[in-house]
């Protein structure tokens, strides 16, 4: 969603899911939302993703994750920072909050295509199984590595793929990676696309699995205005 602003205000919105009834019942609703203001070399944006799941009337996933991010846009890179908060029922996170700053940098850039990488430290602040006998409050001061990776395949299809790595800065055994390649044809102000989300963790701080992964089909809207 982080892609190049043409307007002063831009507002892009994207929902997939699906329901299935029968031998099982399963709901499942996915929303990515971002809203961003661009005045000269200053880019502010706000974004909020959102996944629900119910497997038999048991909610699986209720999770959330908001972030508020500034950018100071230089010639070929960026400074930026950002603050976060996140829930994740999935993995019994109550609460999740970041604070860092970064700095981004563009490696190659033609027409559509481009590879961008980006390094900053940030304060992580996480808490597990809140108000039981296992509750597990973990603080750590972490380095981001990320690379931004675009390709157009033709004038309609692209592949937009993150990747995070995040190291924590007093025990290198502790990382975490996130990798989401995404295939999306475009028309004019609307697009579909399907992608998978790839998450592993080395060393969980509670007993679940340490990789997480889902593939998503869906839509977005951009809506854009001076």
């Amino acid at each position: 969603m982080s892609s190049k602003l043409d307007s002063t205000f831009v507002l892009t919105t994207s929902f997939d899911g699906n329901y299935t009834t029968g031998n099982i019942e399963l709901t499942q609703f996915n929303s990515a939302n971002q809203l961003a203001f661009k005045k000269d070399k200053n880019l502010v944006r706000l974004f909020f993703n959102y996944e629900y799941i119910s497997q038999d009337k048991e909610v699986i996933s209720s999770d959330y994750t908001s972030q508020l991010r500034y950018s100071y846009s230089l010639k070929n890179s960026s400074l930026y920072s950002f603050v976060q908060g996140q829930k994740a029922v999935s993995l019994s996170l109550n609460s999740r909050y970041l604070i860092g700053i970064g700095y981004r940098k563009n490696i190659y850039r033609k027409d559509k295509n481009y590879l961008d990488v980006a390094f900053g430290p940030f304060y992580e602040n996480e808490m597990y199984l809140k108000n039981s006998n296992e509750e597990v409050h973990i603080i750590n001061y972490r380095y981001s590595f990320s690379s931004f990776f675009n390709f157009r395949i033709t004038d309609k299809l692209q592949n937009n793929t993150v990747f995070y790595y995040q190291l924590n800065s007093e025990n290198f055994k502790d990382y975490r990676m996130y990798l989401e390649p995404k295939i999306v044809y475009n028309f004019e102000h609307f697009k579909i696309y399907t992608t998978i989300r790839y998450r592993f963790h080395s060393t969980p701080y509670i007993e679940i699995k340490n990789t997480d992964s889902q593939i998503l089909f869906g839509f977005s809207y951009d809506l854009g205005f001076n």
